[in-house]
């Protein structure tokens, strides 16, 4: 009896394809595009914030009174502007993102992966920019304003003070980076990125 020909890579491919087109959507789909609109929620109230702070100052040193730590910390403040205007654009950059993509998701869109992943390569690369201009040009500043506020501290206190610093910033970065690599992971596994393939532009 005659056997039929052995299947070709390209057939063995679109069987598994039909077979995980047939499973229905991932939860990870559905969970990601809620957790984006989450996140995005938050990152539109901090690009608020950014703002107001920008426009009318911040409100917390304004009712702290006229001290000469408080004159620092608004004369840092002012220094820091530049980088304050470059850190709410892009955040407006990557919230817009993450919104745009998470509608998406929950619409099961195809476009949904491509924007998703647009937004998870653009904030972890943010992240780190933002990481190391903290480090090279903010801390010094704040190191320099504590100087002034304790002239007696200089020195070693001011150094450790500055290592914690360091630490904070460097660690907050990388707890941070951890959605957006969860989301570059999760939504382009086989599964997920052949359900996407059949779903509608």
């Amino acid at each position: 009896m005659e056997q039929p020909p052995p299947l070709t890579p390209q057939e063995i491919s679109a069987f598994a394809g039909s077979e995980y087109a047939q499973l229905g959507q991932p939860q990870t789909v559905k969970v990601f595009g809620i957790m984006h609109l989450i996140f995005g929620g938050f990152g539109v109230l901090m690009v608020l914030w950014s703002l107001f702070v920008l426009i009318a100052g911040n409100p917390f040193l304004k009712l702290a009174g006229n001290s000469p730590q408080v004159e620092m910390q608004t004369k840092l403040q002012a220094d820091m502007m530049s980088y304050t205007i470059a850190s709410t654009a892009l955040t407006v950059w990557v919230t817009g993102l993450m919104i745009v993509a998470g509608i998406l998701l929950l619409k099961g869109r195809k476009s949904a992966r491509k924007w998703s992943n647009c937004y998870a390569i653009s904030s972890i690369a943010v992240k780190i920019i933002n990481m190391v201009v903290q480090v090279v040009y903010v801390l010094p500043m704040m190191q320099k304003m504590i100087s002034g506020m304790a002239p007696g501290a200089a020195g070693p206190g001011v150094g450790a003070m500055g290592s914690v610093m360091r630490a904070s910033m460097i660690g907050t970065a990388v707890i941070t980076l951890i959605y957006p690599v969860l989301t570059l992971i999760l939504l382009n596994r086989p599964n997920v990125k052949t359900w996407f393939a059949n779903q509608p532009a």
